[in-house]
């Protein structure tokens, strides 16, 4: 498997020139009514990763966050012009061969911040200031990372409550009578997904999109010894076997569960 750091040293020469090319692009627009630009997605991450495309075009799109001034009622059309990719839920533009992906918002303070879903602010933590005259984003940050250790630390208790809960005797019990071995491992893939959600919560992260969720994690710095072989074990079932879900289920408890209840 391509892990996110070969691929961020593959890429280091095309990140930069994607990056060169977002900030011609942003140099180009009337920022007057704009607060804040943020550079997230795979191209802050390093990871940018697209297939070209026959016409030279690539696979993929450069992610923006860009916020307008408060009170200001300027829109995305005012600023890039009309959306050019109407399915995607972002404002969507091409220049030279290159498509952005924007996300037009007004400032994300703190509230504004609590109030989006985890994949979002994982997205938002991980994004780059590329434009912040006044450095209003950059002192709002500051609040938004108080709020984010406390956070993460109710996340994991619940994601650990929730395992447990799935895990548990009275649970499997209902199905383990009805010879329900299918939907015992069904169980067991959902406690799997919160377990690498934990994880992430862990090492003072949000977890991504569900996703691509077990991808990055193998990019934590604080994992189980052997964790891709261990994930690996733990996420290969054979859905009808009544040993087989015991055999994944010791894994997944004894040394992924187990890990993250002693370094927390």
């Amino acid at each position: 498997m391509k892990t996110k750091e070969v691929i961020i040293e593959q890429q280091k020469d095309f990140i930069q020139e994607m990056k060169d090319k977002t900030s011609a692009f942003l140099n180009s627009i009337d920022k007057s009514e704009i607060e804040t630009i943020l550079l997230s997605g795979s191209v802050s991450r390093a990871d940018f990763f697209p297939r070209r495309k026959d016409n030279g075009e690539y696979n993929g799109m450069v992610d923006l966050i860009v916020m307008r001034k408060k009170g200001s009622s300027v829109t995305a059309e005012d600023i890039f012009g009309p959306d050019q990719d109407p399915p995607i839920p972002y404002h969507c533009i091409k220049r030279d061969d290159v498509w952005w992906a924007i996300l037009f918002t007004d400032f994300i303070d703190t509230e504004k911040f609590k109030q989006y879903e985890e994949p979002r602010k994982f997205s938002i933590l991980e994004a780059q200031i590329l434009y912040d005259p006044n450095e209003s984003y950059k002192n709002e940050f500051e609040k938004i990372n108080q709020f984010v250790k406390e956070d993460l630390k109710k996340n994991l208790d619940g994601a650990l409550g929730y395992i447990h809960y799935l895990i548990s005797n009275y649970k499997k019990d209902r199905w383990y009578r009805r010879q329900a071995f299918i939907q015992m491992h069904e169980n067991l893939n959902t406690a799997i997904r919160a377990g690498v959600r934990a994880l992430f919560y862990l090492n003072g992260f949000y977890s991504p999109a569900e996703d691509r969720a077990i991808y990055y994690s193998h990019s934590l710095p604080k994992l189980p010894e052997n964790y891709a072989e261990l994930i690996s074990q733990a996420c290969s079932q054979i859905t009808d076997s009544e040993a087989d879900y015991f055999r994944r289920e010791k894994i997944f408890m004894e040394k992924i569960v187990g890990f993250i209840e002693k370094q927390r």
